[in-house]
């Protein structure tokens, strides 16, 4: 006998027909695996050849067998699967109609009334399938106790973030979160703001939210969000209701103080460094003054940046530049002292020298394309060249070089090789390098001869990103206090 079947009238020719009520109303809700097994069985019920069972059908799906088995009591409980025997299971599937509705068990009514918030509740706990009798829980909180459908939900959830165990099963969850509804219902919970509100006043952070908010100089009632600030730094964090208190004095800064501002504080001083927020946020406002307010994330990243041995100083003038170049992410910051990094730049004073250097290097290298016959801006690699030929050669010999290479396809390739063989040769003035260019250039029958081909190799594509000026700043544009002129 096949495992499964499709109920008469169900199978149409050799497809596999899956029904638009059924993407309308179970794709959106069921569980991924629940899913995968369905559409599978569907295959299975039209060739039955296919069938193997349980095992088999787990193995094709690459899952465990108790997710099958708790998928088809959950299709079971959806009303398009009948279970027809035990051992071995054996379903026939049934077609998708609304008529199906009226033809389930009356015990089961309640279900199916609540279809929707019950297959929300199961996408809670994924593959682990609910009962009947824990989705009657669920259902009395509703009809019995009063709650709206999404403090329910929010309960469960609840129920399973604060389980003693990684993954709990169903049962535990709905016995321990029986009691709890059950008590939070007498304290008049019904919607999700009650159960929020209830939550947090289990912890005891609702009183410290409140004085918060009075330092502030507000009398309204704490929102979720901020309650779970308060939450997370008398838990997480571990401070106390006093210390908090005293950490509001900082926010009187700001032109209006926010739980946010006063956990970039608490974050702060949680690493022991009160001057560092302020720190960071003068450096974002030079990025982005409507973003000079510290995040915790911003302020981690921010510390290791110091542990690393950057100055502050050093870390807000490469603020400065990416504002200049229209960059206004930390991140941008961060990449721009990674490269500074590799020329071991720390201090302020050697990023002022090394920005100072780079820009007339700029200028300069800027000469020497024209006079290589190139009329756009230096790249790294152009900078590069110079910084090396200057090593070597007096600015007269590297003038003549870029002249000499002037009409060639890599010019800057070019004027490079040619400084090159003329260290090689001792060369070291420009009437020698005359010479010994005149020389190259005539072959033994009197003839020009041609361009070594070896100088015309590829060159890698340079992006807007590779020119120069990303990584140092005209200081000129920097006035003292991180202004732009």
């Amino acid at each position: 006998m096949a495992t499964i079947r499709f109920a008469d009238g169900g199978a149409m020719f050799d497809s596999t027909p899956i029904e638009n009520l059924f993407l309308l109303e179970h794709l959106p809700t069921a569980p991924d695996s629940f899913l995968r097994v369905y559409l599978y069985a569907r295959v299975l019920a039209l060739h039955p050849e296919l069938d193997g069972g349980f095992a088999q059908l787990a193995t094709f799906l690459r899952m465990d067998e108790d997710t099958v088995y708790n998928a088809f009591a959950y299709w079971e409980q959806q009303g398009l699967a009948r279970r027809l025997s035990d051992n071995p299971p054996t379903y026939e599937l049934i077609p998708v109609r609304s008529e199906n509705l009226l033809t389930v068990n009356p015990m089961e009514r309640d279900y199916y009334a609540y279809r929707d918030f019950n297959a929300s509740l199961q996408s809670l706990f994924g593959s682990k399938a609910i009962e009947s009798h824990e989705y009657g829980i669920a259902n009395d909180w509703l009809n019995v106790l009063g709650y709206d459908q999404a403090a329910a939900l929010r309960l469960v959830e609840y129920g399973i973030h604060t389980a003693r165990v990684k993954d709990p099963s169903p049962a535990s969850v709905f016995k321990r979160m029986n009691k709890q509804a059950t008590a939070w219902a007498d304290r008049g919970c019904r919607s999700l703001e009650d159960v929020e509100r209830a939550i947090a006043e289990d912890e005891g952070v609702n009183q410290v939210a409140k004085a918060v908010l009075q330092q502030f100089g507000q009398s309204r009632k704490p929102s979720v969000p901020e309650l779970n600030c308060v939450k997370r730094w008398m838990g997480e964090w571990g401070f106390s209701q006093e210390e908090i208190l005293a950490a509001c004095e900082e926010t009187t800064k700001a032109n209006k103080p926010t739980f946010a501002y006063l956990e970039a504080v608490l974050k702060n001083r949680r690493g022991g460094d009160d001057g560092r927020f302020r720190e960071l946020a003068d450096i974002l406002r030079e990025l982005d003054a409507a973003q000079a307010q510290p995040t915790p994330d911003q302020l981690e990243r921010y510390g290791r940046l110091l542990a690393r041995g950057f100055e502050p100083a050093t870390v807000k003038l490469a603020a400065v530049q990416n504002h200049r170049k229209k960059k206004t992410r930390f991140e941008d910051v961060e990449w721009m002292l990674d490269q500074w990094a590799e020329d071991g730049i720390y201090t302020a004073d050697a990023a002022r020298a090394y920005v100072t250097e780079m820009q007339a290097r700029k200028r300069r290298t800027r000469e020497i394309l024209q006079h290589c016959g190139l009329d756009r801006r230096p790249n790294m690699d152009d900078l590069a060249l110079y910084g090396e030929w200057r090593k070597a050669h007096d600015e007269a010999m590297i003038d003549y070089a870029a002249s000499c290479s002037r009409g060639m396809d890599k010019p800057m390739r070019f004027a490079n090789w040619l400084l090159g063989d003329w260290a090689a040769n001792g060369v070291k003035t420009v009437a020698q390098a005359e010479a010994r260019r005149a020389a190259l250039r005539v072959d033994r029958g009197g003839r020009e001869a041609p361009a070594n081909p070896a100088l015309n190799y590829s060159q890698r594509e340079y992006r807007e990103e590779d020119y120069g000026d990303d990584f140092y700043v005209d200081l000129d544009k920097y006035v003292e206090g991180g202004e732009q002129a």
